[in-house]
């Protein structure tokens, strides 16, 4: 059973138990891999959070009953909805118009197919790697506060990257300052897994600094990585590249994503030049059966 396969027996699970609830443990588990891995994997490979994915399903399937004649008030209990209020928002905001418009023929219903994944073979642009066994390692830096979830992880990266290149980029700056030759060399932005939950987001350096006041140290701890480079203006260049990561080089590689830190490293403050450079670090490990 390959990566592939185990992506659609997920997807085979999820329309097992629409239009009700569904387990995001569980179609992690179909998946073979984490829910953390999951949640943030999918929006790459499809441009849809999971989660969005199952509403848009949902309510494909409510308004086929509702357009069939059945009452409003049964459709909305059958998806997990306790009033029909919740339901007709949650519709609305999927369909474009309420459900008493679709179940009377006023209003046409969208309907968003299953998705159904396959290998994608592409030969115009071969993928470099390399296979780095990384110790663990000291960071330095910035981190995030607040509460993250996966479906916002994205929005709140780029915003908190744009907050510190703020007063001409001085704290990326001041983090950079503290570079002493340790390894991997370059600005990182770790992405944080503890045990298949998201964990933190920090914008620092490798080093064995001392810690300044106002910034925080984290352990990265030891991983293999497959190390990708990336060449390009930021974010643009390096969403690509993770794309491809996740669409085209995984798939038949032979590893799986592993539930350990994600590190982006780039090459100094100025990200937006056509011909910047960074790297994505991918946590990598066998896959069993492979």
């Amino acid at each position: 059973m390959n990566w592939i396969d185990d992506l659609n027996r997920a997807m085979e699970y999820i329309e097992e138990q629409l239009p009700g609830e569904v387990d995001a443990a569980e179609v992690a588990r179909r998946a073979a891999c984490s829910q953390f891995h999951l949640q943030r994997m999918f929006p790459y490979l499809t441009g849809m959070t999971l989660a969005e994915y199952v509403r848009r399903r949902r309510m494909s399937l409510a308004a086929a009953e509702l357009a069939a004649g059945r009452r409003v008030i049964d459709v909305a209990q059958e998806c997990g909805y306790e009033s029909p209020t919740a339901f007709t928002r949650a519709f609305k905001a999927v369909q474009g118009a309420s459900p008493s418009q679709v179940q009377r023929g006023e209003a046409k219903a969208v309907q968003h197919p299953r998705l159904a994944f396959t290998v994608q073979v592409k030969g115009d642009t071969a993928m470099e790697y390399r296979i780095i066994e990384k110790p663990a390692f000291r960071v330095v830096g910035h981190a995030t506060g607040g509460d993250w979830t996966l479906e916002t992880a994205g929005e709140k990266a780029t915003a908190f990257w744009e907050e510190l290149n703020q007063d001409n980029g001085r704290r990326i700056h001041e983090a950079l300052s503290l570079m002493d030759g340790s390894e991997p060399a370059g600005l990182l932005g770790v992405s944080f897994c503890d045990e298949g939950t998201f964990n933190g987001y920090l914008v620092g350096v490798a080093t064995s600094q001392p810690c300044p006041e106002g910034m925080e140290e984290r352990q990265v701890p030891a991983a293999t990585y497959a190390v990708f480079d990336c060449v390009g203006p930021m974010p643009d260049a390096m969403q690509r590249l993770q794309h491809r990561i996740l669409a085209e080089w995984l798939p038949s590689s032979g590893y799986e994503w592993a539930s350990k830190s994600d590190i982006e490293l780039y090459s100094g403050p100025n990200m937006t030049a056509e011909d910047y450079k960074s790297q994505v670090w991918l946590p990598i490990e066998k896959r069993q059966n492979a």
